[in-house]
């Protein structure tokens, strides 16, 4: 290493005698920064030595790519059926809500739960079993008959997500050095949603007018058992970076928190076709309980677990409150445009 920074070309020695001219400092220690510099911007733009061919690393990308797609396609695509099959399932006026939000509600519920597994396991085997479990209630929702099993699957359906989104930037994150090929693979990452979401309403349009509404779930069956197989092979196993590593599961925050986001969704969305709406019991009892148990989450994150799933200090970080809150009223107004504008 010494060798290499001493040892000064002709053009090198030329270009320092400039720089000596100009006054600016060229002794060892500032060839040796800068040399340190220019290394770090190399590493930077190669590619991870654990992605040992192109390809590997092209599969790699996909099938971590492939995850805001999937997502997105079962979120915007399902809007458009929604009229077919209000229509074919028999589905009531006050419950053509529920197939839509049990989806999200289930994914940002456990979100944060998922997240922490993979803090704990690795990315690898969290992501794999999120996409698996997410083709095979793909692909049975394709079989519903009734509402009841489509709300069903569709809950089921929102595990998926919840556990290979967060998995999935763990293993970016972890894979590339901070530089522009890191930069360029997040770029893909987060395109990929938008995509997506046009994806998901192109198949759901084509299946409703040329086919069945199934064969847009059999369509996202196929796509997510595509991802399943070129994540297997191309997604390195990172399980023994995370052993010993000290992270434990928040399972009383997890527990209120969960339970406390559903029930309160589930009385606001469901008051509305309540037969006394807000009067009714099983309405403001769920949510008290709601109230109660989202209570005790904020107690818990802030003074009983010892590695919370949301610590406070998140909010402390400048314009952080501000930024979420403007995200709550940005996705609540787009998932509410989606959902009416279709019905």
């Amino acid at each position: 290493m010494a060798d290499s920074v001493n040892t000064i070309t002709p053009a090198s020695k030329y270009e320092s005698s400039k720089l000596s001219t100009a006054g600016v400092d060229t002794g060892p220690n500032q060839i040796e920064a800068e040399s340190e510099a220019a290394r770090i911007e190399r590493l930077g733009r190669q590619r991870p030595e654990v992605l040992d061919s192109l390809w590997k690393e092209v599969g790699f990308v996909f099938s971590i790519a492939m995850s805001q797609l999937l997502t997105e396609y079962f979120v915007s695509g399902f809007t458009v059926i929604i009229p077919t099959l209000v229509r074919e399932l028999d589905i009531p006026p006050a419950s053509t809500t529920w197939p839509a939000s049990a989806f999200s509600l289930v994914l940002s519920s456990f979100l944060l739960p998922f997240g922490r597994l993979a803090d704990i396991y690795g990315g690898f085997y969290v992501y794999l079993a999120g996409c698996i479990w997410y083709c095979v209630w793909s692909l049975i929702a394709g079989f519903a008959r009734n509402e009841l099993m489509l709300d069903f699957c569709r809950a089921l359906q929102g595990l998926g997500p919840a556990a290979y989104l967060p998995a999935s930037l763990t293993l970016l994150g972890a894979m590339y050095r901070p530089g522009p090929r890191k930069n360029l693979v997040f770029c893909i990452y987060g395109a990929m949603a938008p995509f997506g979401f046009f994806v998901g309403i192109f198949f759901a349009g084509v299946a409703a007018q040329y086919a069945t509404w199934n064969y847009y779930f059999y369509i996202g069956a196929v796509l997510t058992f595509v991802t399943v197989c070129v994540a297997y092979f191309t997604i390195p196993n990172d399980t023994a970076e995370h052993k010993g590593n000290g992270v434990v599961q928040d399972w009383w925050g997890s527990l209120t928190t969960s339970a406390g986001l559903i029930l309160l969704v589930f009385a606001i969305t469901d008051s509305s076709h309540a037969p006394n709406g807000w009067a009714t019991p099983y309405i403001y009892v769920t949510l008290i309980l709601a109230v109660i148990s989202l209570g005790a989450a904020v107690y818990v994150e802030g003074w009983v677990a010892e590695q919370p799933l949301l610590p406070f200090d998140v909010f402390r970080i400048p314009y952080m409150r501000p930024f979420i809150l403007g995200l709550l009223f940005t996705y609540g107004t787009l998932g509410i445009f989606l959902l009416y504008a279709t019905l």
